[in-house]
């Protein structure tokens, strides 16, 4: 005959811990990882605030630049004085004044584009014309011959 309870195994009574265990685990993952988060958004903001600085430093220099090209060519000066303006507007945002930059740059750039291909039409005209042909065309030539 068998004692009551000598067929329990003893080590079936051991805590089991292990759960504790995990639990910690994951929260330490958790910890770590909200750690690199934060460092994250902390990089993304300091990035955005040197691009903002950065911008902010190329609207004033374009201010600076329309001042001189106001004084360069004083017959266009209104229109470089309205692009200051519009570029350095305090009640406009950053990214507007940025894009009003821009869009005037581009549209400068778009008008000597145009400048320069009116003068390389007038110049074929002027050479199409004899202008410039015409003159080294009728000169005798010098070169020994009869």
């Amino acid at each position: 005959m068998a004692l009551i309870g000598s067929t329990i195994d003893p080590s079936l009574f051991v805590n089991d811990y292990s759960g504790f265990a995990n639990a910690g685990a994951i929260r330490g993952q958790a910890t770590a990882q909200l750690g690199k988060d934060i460092a994250g958004a902390a990089m993304t903001g300091m990035s955005m605030y040197k691009d903002m600085k950065a911008q902010q430093s190329q609207t004033d220099a374009f201010g600076k630049s329309m001042d001189a090209m106001s004084k360069a060519f004083p017959d266009q000066a209104g229109m470089f004085d309205q692009a200051k303006m519009d570029v350095l507007d305090p009640n406009a945002s950053l990214i507007d004044r940025v894009s009003r930059m821009n869009e005037f740059q581009n549209t400068l750039k778009m008008v000597q584009q145009q400048q320069a291909m009116n003068l390389n039409e007038q110049m074929k005209q002027y050479q199409m014309s004899g202008g410039a042909g015409g003159a080294a065309a009728k000169q005798p030539d010098n070169r020994g011959g009869q």
